[in-house]
């Protein structure tokens, strides 16, 4: 069974994540607490998110909400409900968790330019993912932190070359 509560925070952060809320549809994959796991996001996403349910059952993943052009999945495993893909990349983003999103085009260094802002503000990387469209296209890298990352640090991410848009989980 899912947990409602974090249910609603991940729902809670993909409505932050994104500028336009009012195009949001959940696609319900879960056969078991299908009520349920509509009512959660739905309510964590403001309310007017169209719902619809799909016939087949899929072992872990519960839902896709899609919203602002991007498509998040949420999964569950026996610890936790998490988002486990944005659009085209895996990734494992559970409740409550520190870190950033960092869209980019592709580009080799992108991992140490990002590693070495964090590590010079003595903020700890938990896990990190890093998948593109093809080489030199679109990306996107999801770095789970320790610690909060703070608006100066997501501002100096920001900055760096071929970074499009970055986005602090909490």
């Amino acid at each position: 069974m899912s947990n409602r509560e974090d249910l609603l925070e991940i729902a809670r952060l993909i409505r932050r994540l994104e500028t336009k809320t009012d195009t949001a549809s959940i696609s319900i994959l879960s056969h078991e607490n299908r009520d349920e796991i509509a009512r959660a996001l739905s309510e964590g996403l403001g309310g007017n998110a169209a719902v619809q349910t799909s016939s087949g059952e899929y072992a872990n993943h519960l839902a896709i909400v899609k919203m602002g052009g991007n498509k998040y999945t949420i999964a569950q495993d026996w610890r936790e409900v998490y988002i486990s893909e944005i659009n085209y990349c895996p990734c494992r983003i559970p409740p409550g968790s520190h870190g950033l999103l960092v869209y980019h085009i592709d580009y080799p260094g992108v991992i140490y330019d990002v590693s070495r802002i964090l590590a010079d503000n003595q903020i700890n990387i938990s896990k990190l993912n890093v998948s593109r469209e093809q080489k030199g296209k679109n990306a996107l890298l999801v770095s789970i932190t320790d610690e909060e990352i703070s608006a100066e640090v997501a501002a100096a991410i920001e900055a760096l070359p071929q970074i499009t848009k970055v986005f602090s989980l909490k």
